[in-house]
């Protein structure tokens, strides 16, 4: 289904995503990771965010073309000097399905993105061989491109991701703006990581979306981590959630520890770790950096000042601020199971963000 409109925001927008989660349950395939070719994997899927990122391309365009590239390659083997030739392939198909023709790159420019490499015999390709691929990759896959993605049903669930209600480290949010702002700019990060590991093909598509929205509230320390109306609109329990939320968060923290160690400049040039695509190290920075996790902490620090005080809470006789009250410590209390589950299973992460707030 190609994302000509923001379909989320449809009258029938719950008919279109139990209709998205039918032919996913039809589509999927069980990824194997049998291919004579998986050490090329990673390579190639980097150089497709790196065309993605310099040409504006959609996500959605994205994860179809490394879908496209990942069963592809489980089944056939490629000539290693076509193998950027296959890359090229899925992704002006992905953008000619999710997109328009007009956003396909030109060939010329892909060539030059092309980097240099010892197993390759070849830099440019040639418009035929371009065709000649893109027609053995569609006749691969029956000429069936409605293949549903992670990147379809995400912007689904960021419809009710964050509530008024939502508690982050115990203190009811003042800005359900702010925290929107941040937790899109985590699910971002975790999507994209979900690209990098071919391990997350043994999850469906929703399943990753709505994994990426879990461990993207996770790291804001808002609560419950699972809310009831996620629940309810995605249909998974948290439970279901919790293996592939440790991997993103693994992969999170792995991240951020080698993002902190390139920080070190070393006096040594030799010491230099070998990267194999350096320009691609942005794409992958975890989304808070010191000064952004400042800004983010004051923004808070600032709401804080100006709430009412615990005196004054109790002052009010409103039935609606009671009841708000009264809302916000049955959704804490409720989630505290929920969350030390969580706890147990993701690693590294402290005991406070669950905590009671103090009396």
């Amino acid at each position: 289904m190609a994302m000509t409109v923001e379909w989320w925001k449809d009258k029938v927008a719950e008919d279109i995503y139990d209709t998205m989660r039918k032919k996913e349950q039809d589509n999927f395939t069980t990824y194997s990771c049998h291919s004579p070719q998986l050490w090329a994997r990673r390579q190639l899927v980097d150089w497709i965010s790196v065309i993605v990122e310099n040409f504006n391309l959609d996500m959605t365009s994205h994860h179809l073309a490394v879908y496209l590239l990942d069963f592809f390659m489980e089944k056939l083997e490629v000539d290693t000097n076509h193998l950027y030739l296959l890359a090229i392939a899925c992704i002006c198909l992905a953008v000619k399905y999710e997109e328009h023709c007009e956003k396909r790159p030109r060939l010329a420019s892909l060539n030059a993105f092309i980097p240099s490499h010892g197993l390759l015999d070849i830099r440019k390709y040639t418009a035929s061989e371009l065709r000649s691929m893109e027609l053995t990759v569609l006749s691969y896959f029956n000429w069936n491109l409605s293949i549903p993605t992670c990147a379809q049903f995400l912007p689904y669930y960021l419809l009710v991701a964050v509530d008024n209600l939502d508690l982050r480290n115990g203190i009811p949010i003042s800005s359900k703006e702010v925290v929107e702002s941040y937790l899109q700019k985590h699910t971002h990060y975790f999507q994209e990581i979900s690209l990098q590991e071919h391990t997350f093909r043994s999850y469906l598509p929703s399943m990753i979306a709505a994994s990426c929205i879990a461990a993207s509230r996770i790291c804001l320390h808002l609560t419950p981590t699972w809310p009831k109306s996620l629940e309810l609109m995605s249909g998974y329990y948290i439970e279901e959630l919790l293996p592939c939320v440790h991997m993103m968060i693994r992969l999170q923290q792995h991240d951020k520890q080698q993002h902190s160690d390139l920080q070190v400049v070393p006096s040594n040039p030799s010491y230099y770790p070998v990267i194999q695509t350096p320009f691609i190290d942005s794409l992958y920075k975890p989304p808070f950096t010191s000064v952004e996790y400042t800004s983010f902490h004051d923004d808070y620090t600032k709401s804080v000042m100006y709430a009412p005080s615990k005196s004054q809470v109790t002052q009010v006789k409103s039935g609606v601020t009671l009841q708000h009250n009264e809302n916000c410590c049955r959704l804490l209390k409720s989630s505290l199971v929920l969350s030390y589950s969580i706890m147990k299973t993701v690693v590294g992460y402290s005991s406070q963000v669950w905590c009671y707030p103090t009396a």
